[in-house]
């Protein structure tokens, strides 16, 4: 029943779009609420999927009002929100996953390719050693059709007798 009502700190970490160092902060700071397995302290957290939801609303709403606010008119004034920095560095974490999924597809292109490259050519070498063996079987029953037509202009008995 708990593991329904909780989440373990990396998948907290997922909703929240945070890191598990993060989210342990948060929870010993009482920011979220939670539990260690079976209560004891030496085990990992469990967060409760109540306190995470809570807090993921509580900051798309602060997210949305920050939005609506004037820009800031100091340079020495942060631009950013703490949310908006963790934000990119999701956003920036998952196109660098993205790129890794990209460039192992393509580099499983490009193996793909090149063996199927290589098949092609074996296949092109087979077809053409294929085409030379046809050839010099017609060339051999074009001799023997010869031969036998030679045969059947001879007479009868000269077939038979060999002469």
């Amino acid at each position: 029943m708990e593991g329904e009502k909780t989440y373990t700190v990396e998948e907290a970490a997922r909703v929240l779009k945070r890191t598990p160092g993060r989210i342990r902060q948060m929870l010993r700071a009482g920011e979220l609420s939670g539990e260690h397995e079976g209560e004891d302290e030496r085990k990992p957290w469990r967060v409760h999927k109540w306190s995470a939801h809570a807090l993921r609303d509580r900051l798309q709403e602060e997210r949305a009002k920050a939005e609506w606010k004037t820009p800031s008119r100091s340079p020495r004034e942060p631009r950013e929100s703490p949310e908006s920095a963790s934000e990119l560095f999701w956003v920036v974490q998952d196109l660098q996953r993205e790129l890794g999924r990209v460039e192992g597809r393509l580099e499983i292109t490009e193996t793909a390719e090149s063996s199927l490259r290589e098949d092609l050519e074996r296949e092109r070498q087979r077809a053409q050693e294929e085409r030379a063996r046809a050839d010099a079987e017609r060339e051999r029953a074009e001799q023997l059709r010869r031969e036998l037509e030679a045969e059947r202009s001879k007479g009868f008995w000269s077939r038979l007798f060999g002469g």
